[in-house]
Parts: structure tokens; C-alpha cells; sequence
């Protein structure tokens, strides 16, 4: 389990990371082109991730048990009968046949239904990103209803796929027609070929069981098929080559750049619309260092300028230059490098402000990080911040007004010191007075470099050298601003006329509202504080805000909700009362074919061995039939249960999505600008909580009924046909179910937090997909990914833990029924240690010594017989006040990765002094070591002690135990692992620790042994001897202990004997 858990994990990790980085390395005319949208990169990125990691880790290595069971069966089967065997083997055929058919009609339907969510996932991601617009236009209804209907899709499929999933395992149901044909035939081999009927039983069970284990295989290749579904949808991404490949080092890297542009008969359309041309032999030059102002109307191609330039996109046709090499020649990594770029909408990450700046230049210092937020009039507002340049900007800069956001993003573009500096709609949400200093920034930082400028606010560009006017596609007036103007009748001069005319109209209008700079200008620097504590106050009431009088907005953070409960959940179902009627008779009829076909089976036992062949021959037509039924019967019930079931899960799914996005539509603003309600986060959850739902009501409904009918009909059939027996198997089902409810408890707490964790991982992949030409533009890709690889820390954290429990529930609940048997080997032993003695076990392995300390310890309790400390039962004390008086020192000491101080006095009853712990330290033989060591008792162990060898891990647990003053001592093979000098070392320390306590010993080496008051031998789980060393000697070679010791031929042994 640990292996399969471990290995899921690392594969999962991986594939996420490859897959953003596939995502991250595509052009941006892919993302125009293909539905590939911000919803399905992060349902890829979370759930396919998650589905992939379930079946490599559970899934797998079920199939592959069960595979080999079906093997080994057919094996055992052709040894002991191969005629049966041979006749049986054709039959797999059916077996595998129909589970191959379903994996395939599945993995379609599963790839069908995650393209339908898709649609609807993209509808949420829209409106939850945009939440402020939907609000605004008062958009919620409009959403849910397009949500809604999008959904329909994956209702239709999601029926198909619950009647496919029917005849499926409903197929499975041709085990009981093979059975049928075995048992004919196994009657004429009893018959007319002189078998053993119990030969003939063992051969048809051992095919039964294979084909049962086989179906139990198959049954895995839904999971299979969702999980190829998946990884074809991811691996779809990972092996596609962009066109313009960022990852491409090749391409020429200037020496120097000067910055000179130029565009030369250009011809462009954006390829999601190839018919409308944007340029047609477009032409423009840039001369170096030199700064060139894009004007005109909206749509007129002045962006189009700049994302070509930065190869966003490659023309159709003319050649677009820097320095007069064709870009297309250039290394594209370095060709962006050279160039800074501040967009109309500026795009910030989830973190610091510090380590946004950090975007334009990784290894930037802290001093230079200053000195541009001071360049970009920046630093006076950051610097009145609580947290500083740490603070935190929230989804999409949330926490940031528009002019804040444009002025990290400024200082963003001018860490990097580019050749090239392109500034689209730069200044146009600052404030006047911000303006005014930023754009002086902007004329220094554009001294001696070639500045492309895009701007609608024409004043902001009134110096700039060259004035480009852009129309419709083409280039129809440059010049100066002075040059232009002068044109009376020129396009340049009638958009002056027009902003000017504007601006003396503006102030007199009533129904004037102010824009971005005025809005900003009122809460710029001096409200940061107080704007982010209005966020988080509002984010955190209850109050409701109304709109018009009818729309409630509201906040429901600190709201005490129902407790999450079954009969709700039902509740919500109730529309689908007769699918929920049918489904459960068809889980409850279902429940009854095992008990039944187990009944039919053991009794055709009995027929082989009926003296009277006509009876034989009756009798196996009579059961042969049965099973031939119990087929047809598993099929048709199946069918009926799982389309019910699918029917009612599909359509709460459907409910349950529709309310949640509806709900999550009446919160407030400030809940979506909490780090948690990222859309990112939001849409996961819509995706996966929904389809928990789902898998309750519909698969794991189905399963409990069909569980509880299976045991309620199994226990009336076994109390019915041999209670005694019944009561017997019925008493050991506690015992079977509490191990594997364990585990299963375990597993789902463990994966609850893996999911949870798993949700930044969705938040970061929504974030980069967003922001896409950000991060192009700064070739971030790389910095991206290392902040995926921090969120999966996490993650990876709990998937380890969950792999240990995996791995020890699955190891507790396999080796249950063999730990029963162990207990037949010590049965009735008795052994008694007087109190202040030290009593020794020996004997060989698996005789019952170390379980006698685990007895003690009560780590587990007997099936019969007591054991007494002072006269009382042990189960009469209170557990933890028994074990606070008991120490134990085992073959392989454990120790905690902290240091040597923390693991000597873990588990001390009391406050501990530094005196007291030095001294125990002494009596163990530990202080001169540790005394030795750079940091002393603070030195780190390291994981499991790593960092210290064998001896010294035993010395420290024996402080360990020593601090913990116990009155019984165990000691548990506490020297075997060690090599001479540190038994010798560790021996004078036990043997202090034991004078004066109840001590009970496990040992091979019976040399350490020799000097404890009572020895007793163990054979098979009983005391075959007990006495003194010297006592047990004097009985000679016919004593058990006088044999072990001879076979270990010890010095001391020799002398002794002679």
C-alpha cells in the first residue's frame, strides 16, 4: 500500500507540473483557437489529476491482486484436474470480453461528460472571476440559467453511462452460467471417468474464485477508462509543439541591441477570426532609442502592434524586424527579455507585492525592488502598508486600487532595464497628480531605449518623438505632435479637438461620472489601510446589503449552519422518489445473489458423492439451472438498479451545482476576495463536492443496501442451515469490520486533506492561465512552475501520511485472520515474574516472547486465560495510568525526528529538569557521547535517528525509559542489533536499569541473560522450562535451555558445561 501510495503521489506531482508547464508553453493563438479554457485547465490540474493518482495507487494494485488470483487459481485448478480445468479455460473469453467492452463505451462516455461539464465549468469561471460585472448588470439569473442549461448534457450522458455501468456488472453475472456447465461436467468426470467428487468441488471452486476474482479486476476498468480519459486530455496538451515555442532555444541572440523596429508590409488576422484583417501590408519604423505614440480609435490595430512585436502572434505575411533581424530569427526567450511591457489591464498574481515586482527580474535585490517601486511612485504607498512590500495582493490585486495595480505593474517592467519598453494604456487609471510623477518615470526610464506607447488620453504623449495615427489597419498620419496639429483636417488634430471638447463639456454635466483616475485619486495612497480593512469587515459580517429592495447580497461566513445530514441530502432527491424505490429493490435482490449462488454451490458437494447415478444426474440438472438463472437474474437487476441509481444522482448532482453556484451569486464581494473563494477554488469544488454527492447517493447508496440485504439474507440462510456454526462466523465479524472501517476512516480523513491542500495547486493554474500573456510576456513559465511546486509540499506531506495508514491498514487487515493463528502457538502458556525480579524469555522465533510483552503492554488482548500485575487484572486498570508505570527498550529503538533532548524526555509524566535529564543520560551511558557532539543534547536525530548509529539510538532510549522511572521494565532483544562495543556499553547500562524493578527480558544472545533471576523457556507458545541459569544447565542435554545453549557455543557456554 505504502509503495502504490508513494509512487501515485510522485506521479500525480509530476504530471500536474508537466501539464502546467505544457499549458504555460503554448502560444496564445492556441488558447483562441481550442475550447481549452481557464475552467478545464484547472479541472485537469485538480480533478483529472486526482482521478489518475487514485487509480495508480488503489486501483492498480487491486487489479493486479485480483489478476493473480484469477491465475493462481487456474494453476491449482489444471495440477490437481486438467481435463475440468482445460474445459473451463475457453470460458474466460466471457469473462473478459464484456468487461473489455464496457472500459471502452465508458472511457467514451466519461470523455463526453467531462466536455459537457467543461462548457458549464467555463460558464461558472466566467461569472465567478467577473463577479463584479455580473453584479453590476445584476447578471445572476442570466448565469444560472445558461449554467443550468449547459448541465442538461451531462444529465443525458450521465444515464447512459449508469445503464452501461448495469449491463456491465451485470455481465459478470456469466461466472454462475460457467459454474453451471462445471458442475455438469465435473458430475460426468465423478460419473464416467472415476474423479473425486472433492477433487471435482476443489477444481470447479478454484475456477469459481478465479472468475469471481477476475470480475472483481474488470470492475476496476471504469476507474481505468476515467483515468485514460483523463491522461488523454492532459497528454493531449503535454506532446502538442506551438508554433511559437517559448522552450525553443534556438534563434540568433544580438550582441548588442539597439532597439530598432520595424514593421515591413505586414499582414495580419487573428486566428480566430481569419477572415477579418486586422493589418494588410502594414508598415511602420521605430528608430532607435527613440519614442513612437500609437493613437486612434478603438479596434484600429494598435495592441494588435504590440502583441505582434512580442510574438504573441506571427503575421501572415511581411516581416517584422528589431535591429533589422527578422524576430521570427531570434530566440524568443531572449527577444522578450529585451523588452518591457506594462498593459492597459495589468495583471497581478496571488502573493507579495515584492515578489510581483520580482516577476520582471528573478534575482533582483531588495535595494533595486525600492528604488523602481520609487521610480513608478510606488514606494510611498507600499510603504504605508502594514506588511510593506510583503503584503499580499489577492486574486487578480484585488486588495490593490486600479492605480496601485498599475504602478507595481510599471515597476514590474522597468526592473529588467529593457531595450524596449511597450506601454499600452500605461498611465490611464492613475490619478492626475500620480500621473504626472509616473510619467516623468516613464520619460527617464525610456532615455536611450525604443518606447512603443499606445494611448488614448493624447496628452500623455504629446512628447513623444514620433506620433503614429492608426486607422482601420494601416498607418495614416506620423509626425510630431507640433507637426500634426498644424493639420487642420487631420485625423490627429480632430481627436485632440474631440478629448478637448470632452474635457470642457465634462464639468458641466450633470450626468457626469467620474473615470478611473477620479475614482482613484479619492483613496489612492492615504485609505490603502482602511479600504483592506472595509474588505475583510464586510467579508466577515452577516449583514446583507439591498439592491432596489429585492436582491440580498449577503455573508454567510460566521453563520451557524444545519449540521450536513443524510436525510437532507434525501430530502433534496425527493423528486426522484420511483427511481429511488426501483433502484433500492433492485440493490436489495441483488444483495441476494451471493448468499444464494454460495448455498447452490456447497451443496452440489453433497451430489458427487450420491452413490445413485440418476440422482447425480437430477440433482445437478436442478442446480445447474439455478446458477443458469442467478445470471439472468444478476443482469436484469443490475440493469434496473444502476440506471435508478444514476438517475437519482445525476439529477441531485444537477440541483446541487445549480444551488451552490446560486448561492455562492448572493455573497458579497469581499467573500470572493479571501484567498480561499478564489474562482480558481470555487469551480473546483463545484466540480468535485458535487460529484461526492453524486457517488453518495447513486454508487455508495446502492452498495449499503446491497451490503446490508447481502448479510441480513447470508446470516438467516447460515442460522437456518447450521447455526452453531453461523454463530461462530458471526462473532468473528465484528472484529473484521472495525479493521476495515479503520482503515477506510483513515484513508478518508487523509485524502480530505490532500483534496483541500490540493485546491492551491487549482488556484495558481487559474491564476497562470489568466494571465497568460503576462506571463509570456516576462517569460515567467519557469517562475510559475517553482510556485506550483511550493503549493504541492503540502499536499505530498499528507499523501506520505496517507500512505502509511494505506499501507499498515492494508498489512493489519490481510494479516488478521494470520495473527488469529499465531495466538494457537502460546495458547495457555503460563508464566509468572515476581515483583523486583528480572525474569528471561527465550526460545526460538515465533515461540511467543515478544508477544508476551505486547500482552503486558496491552497491545493486545487474550482470546482466553488473564494476565495479572500485583494480583489484578490488567484490564481492570485505567490503560494509560498501566503503561505510565511500564518502559519498554525494543531491538529497533524508535526515536522522533527532533533532538536528542526532546526524544530523552518524550513521555515524561512531569516537567523535566536539565539536571534530572543529564543524569538519566549518565545511567544510560549516553552523557559522554552527547557531551561530544557540536550541539549536545540540541543535536538533531534526524528521521527514525538516522543521524546516529545503533548504539547510540539504544543508549538514548534507555534514557529515555530511565526518565520515566517505570516499576516494570521490558526489554526486547535490546542488544541484538548492536556490534560488541556498544553491547558491552549498552549491557552495564540495562543491567543498572534493572536493579531494583520488575523486569522481564527477550533475548538470542544468551550470554546477556545468564545473570536474571528466573529464565523460562518457550516452545510453541508454552513455558517447557523455567529456573535459573545454572539449574536449567544441570538437566542436561535433554533440557530445552541446555539444547540452545550448545547450539550458540559461547565461550562461557563451553566452560560452564565442562
Amino acid at each position: 500500500g505504502y509503495c502504490w501510495a508513494r509512487t501515485a503521489e510522485r506521479q500525480a506531482s509530476r504530471l500536474r507540473s508537466t501539464y502546467l508547464k505544457a499549458v504555460l508553453r503554448q502560444e496564445v493563438a492556441y488558447f483562441d483557437l481550442n475550447v481549452t479554457s481557464t475552467a478545464e485547465i484547472i479541472t485537469s490540474v485538480s480533478s483529472d489529476s486526482l482521478v489518475i493518482q487514485e487509480v495508480i495507487s488503489e486501483k492498480v494494485p487491486m487489479f493486479l491482486m485480483n489478476t493473480s488470483i484469477f491465475g493462481g487459481a487456474y494453476i491449482v485448478a489444471f495440477i490437481l484436474l486438467w481435463r475440468l480445468a482445460i474445459v473451463g479455460l475457453p470460458f474466460i473469453l466471457i469473462l473478459v470480453i464484456p468487461g473489455l467492452i464496457y472500459g471502452r463505451v465508458l472511457m467514451k462516455l466519461s470523455r463526453k461528460i467531462r466536455e459537457e461539464y467543461n462548457k458549464a465549468g467555463t460558464v461558472a469561471e466566467q461569472a465567478i472571476s467577473s463577479v463584479r460585472t455580473v453584479y453590476s448588470f445584476v447578471g445572476e439569473n442570466k448565469t444560472l440559467s445558461e449554467y443550468s442549461a449547459a448541465l442538461e448534457g451531462t444529465v443525458k450522458l450521465g444515464l447512459k453511462q449508469g445503464m452501461a455501468k448495469g449491463v456491465a456488472i451485470g455481465s459478470n453475472g456469466v461466472v454462475f452460467a460457467v459454474w453451471s456447465f462445471m458442475s455438469w461436467y465435473g458430475s460426468r468426470m465423478v460419473m464416467y471417468h472415476g474423479a473425486s467428487g472433492g477433487t471435482v468441488f476443489a477444481v470447479g471452486a478454484a475456477i469459481a474464485i478465479g472468475g469471481l476474482s477476475l470480475g472483481s479486476g474488470l470492475s476496476n476498468l471504469k476507474y481505468f477508462s476515467d483515468a485514460m480519459a483523463a491522461s488523454e486530455r492532459i497528454r493531449e496538451v503535454i506532446l502538442r509543439v506551438p508554433e511559437i515555442d517559448s522552450d525553443n532555444m534556438e534563434g540568433e541572440v544580438l550582441q548588442e541591441v539597439s532597439g530598432r523596429v520595424e514593421f515591413k508590409n505586414v499582414k495580419f488576422a487573428y486566428p480566430s477570426r481569419p477572415e477579418s484583417l486586422i493589418f494588410k501590408d502594414f508598415n511602420l519604423k521605430v528608430p532607435a532609442g527613440r519614442t513612437v505614440a500609437l493613437v486612434g480609435g478603438s479596434g484600429s490595430g494598435k495592441s494588435t502592434v504590440i502583441a505582434l512585436l512580442q510574438r504573441f502572434y506571427d503575421p501572415q505575411g511581411g516581416e517584422i524586424c528589431v535591429d533589422g533581424v527578422g524576430i521570427d530569427k531570434l530566440q524568443l526567450k531572449w527577444l522578450r527579455s529585451q523588452m518591457g511591457l506594462v498593459s492597459q489591464e495589468p495583471a497581478l498574481f496571488a502573493t507579495t507585492i515584492k515578489e510581483n515586482i520580482l516577476f520582471g527580474k528573478e534575482d533582483a535585490t531588495m535595494e533595486e525592488v525600492i528604488e523602481v517601486a520609487k521610480a513608478s511612485n510606488a514606494h510611498n504607498f507600499i510603504s504605508q502598508l502594514p506588511q510593506g512590500y510583503d503584503t499580499q495582493v489577492g486574486e487578480r490585486g484585488v486588495q490593490m486600487s486600479g492605480g496601485q495595480k498599475q504602478r507595481i505593474a510599471i515597476a514590474r517592467a522597468i526592473i529588467k532595464s529593457p531595450r524596449i519598453l511597450l506601454l499600452d494604456e500605461a498611465t490611464s487609471a492613475l490619478d492626475t497628480e500620480s500621473e504626472r510623477v509616473v510619467q516623468e518615470a516613464l520619460d527617464q526610464a525610456a532615455v536611450g531605449r525604443t518606447t512603443i506607447v499606445i494611448a488614448h488620453r493624447l496628452s500623455t504623449i504629446r512628447n513623444a518623438d514620433v506620433i503614429v495615427v492608426v486607422q482601420d489597419g494601416q498607418v495614416v498620419e506620423s509626425g510630431s505632435h507640433d507637426d500634426l496639429i498644424e493639420h487642420e483636417n487631420g485625423f490627429y488634430t480632430s481627436l485632440v479637438r474631440l478629448q478637448e471638447t470632452k474635457g470642457k463639456d465634462e464639468p458641466h454635466n450633470p450626468n457626469y461620472l467620474p473615470g478611473p483616475s477620479s475614482v482613484t485619486s479619492t483613496y489612492d495612497v492615504h485609505n490603502t489601510s482602511s479600504r483592506r480593512r472595509s474588505i475583510i469587515s464586510r467579508s466577515s459580517s452577516s449583514s446583507s446589503v439591498n439592491h432596489d429592495g429585492t436582491e440580498n447580497i449577503t455573508s454567510n461566513v460566521n453563520q451557524d449552519f444545519p449540521v450536513p445530514s443524510f436525510k437532507r441530502l434525501l430530502a433534496l432527491n425527493l423528486p426522484e422518489w420511483k427511481q429511488a424505490l426501483l433502484g433500492s429493490l433492485g440493490a436489495i435482490l441483488f444483495g441476494a445473489v451471493q448468499p444464494l449462488y454460495a448455498f447452490a454451490m456447497g451443496s452440489m458437494i453433497a451430489v458427487y458423492f450420491l452413490p445413485d447415478h440418476d440422482e447425480i444426474k437430477r440433482r445437478t440438472m436442478i442446480y445447474a439451472l439455478c446458477f443458469v438463472a442467478l445470471a439472468v437474474f444478476s443482469m436484469v437487476i443490475n440493469i434496473i438498479q444502476h440506471y435508478n441509481f444514476a438517475a437519482m444522482g445525476e439529477y441531485l448532482t444537477k440541483r446541487v451545482r445549480e444551488r451552490m453556484l446560486s448561492k455562492i451569486l448572493t455573497f458579497e464581494i469581499g467573500w470572493f476576495d479571501q484567498d480561499e473563494n478564489s474562482s480558481g477554488a470555487i469551480c473546483s469544488r463545484l466540480a468535485k463536492d458535487a460529484n461526492v454527492v453524486r457517488s453518495l447517493v447513486g454508487d455508495r447508496s446502492a452498495l449499503l443496501i446491497q451490503t446490508i440485504s447481502a448479510v441480513t439474507i447470508a446470516c438467516t440462510m447460515g442460522l437456518v442451515i447450521a447455526w452453531r456454526l453461523a454463530l461462530v462466523m458471526i462473532a468473528v465479524q465484528p472484529i473484521i469490520i472495525v479493521c476495515f472501517y479503520c482503515k477506510r476512516v483513515l484513508l478518508k480523513n487523509m485524502s480530505q486533506k490532500a483534496m483541500k491542500s490540493q485546491e492551491e495547486s487549482s488556484k495558481l493554474a487559474a491564476e497562470a492561465v489568466s494571465n497568460l500573456r503576462t506571463v509570456t510576456a516576462f517569460s515567467s513559465q519557469t517562475r510559475i512552475l517553482k510556485m506550483l511546486q511550493e503549493t504541492q509540499k503540502a499536499p505530498m506531506r499528507e499523501s506520505i501520511k496517507q500512505a502509511w495508514y494505506a499501507g499498515f491498514g492494508l498489512g493489519f487487515s490481510q494479516s488478521l485472520m494470520a495473527c488469529t493463528w499465531a495466538l494457537d502457538f502460546w495458547y495457555g502458556g503460563k508464566l509468572i515474574g515476581d515483583a523486583g525480579k528480572s525474569t528471561a524469555l527465550v526460545g526460538q522465533s515465533g515461540s511467543g516472547k515478544s508477544t508476551i510483552i505486547g500482552l503486558i503492554e496491552r497491545f493486545y488482548d487474550p482470546m482466553k486465560g488473564v494476565i495479572k500485575i500485583d494480583g489484578r487484572d490488567i484490564k481492570s486498570y485505567h490503560l494509560r495510568t498501566l503503561r505510565k508505570y511500564i518502559a519498554l527498550v525494543s531491538q529497533e529503538p524508535t526515536l522522533f525526528a527532533g533532538t536528542i533532548r526532546e526524544n530523552i524526555i518524550y513521555g515524561a509524566s512531569k516537567e523535566v529538569s536539565e539536571s534530572e535529564m543529564i543524569e538519566a543520560a549518565k545511567a544510560a551511558n549516553a552523557h559522554d557521547f552527547i557531551a561530544v557532539l557540536k550541539d549536545g543534547y540540541d543535536t538533531q536525530c534526524g528521521d527514525r535517528g538516522v543521524q546516529l548509529s545503533g548504539g547510540q539510538k539504544q543508549r538514548i532510549a534507555i534514557a529515555r525509559a530511565i526518565l520515566k522511572n517505570p516499576v516494570i521494565l521490558l526489554l526486547d532483544e535490546a542488544t541484538s542489533a548492536l556490534d560488541s562495543q556498544s553491547e558491552k556499553v549498552v549491557q552495564d547500562a540495562l543491567e543498572r536499569m534493572m536493579v531494583g524493578r520488575t523486569s522481564v527480558v527477550v533475548a538470542h544472545r544468551l550470554s546477556t541473560i545468564q545473570s536474571c533471576d528466573t529464565i523460562a523457556v518457550l516452545e510453541k507458545g508454552k513455558v517447557v522450562e523455567k529456573g535459573n541459569h545454572g539449574s536449567l544447565l544441570a538437566k542436561g542435554p535433554a533440557g530445552a535451555y541446555y539444547s540452545l545453549v550448545s547450539l550458540q557455543k559461547t565461550p562461557t557456554t563451553n566452560q560452564t558445561i565442562d
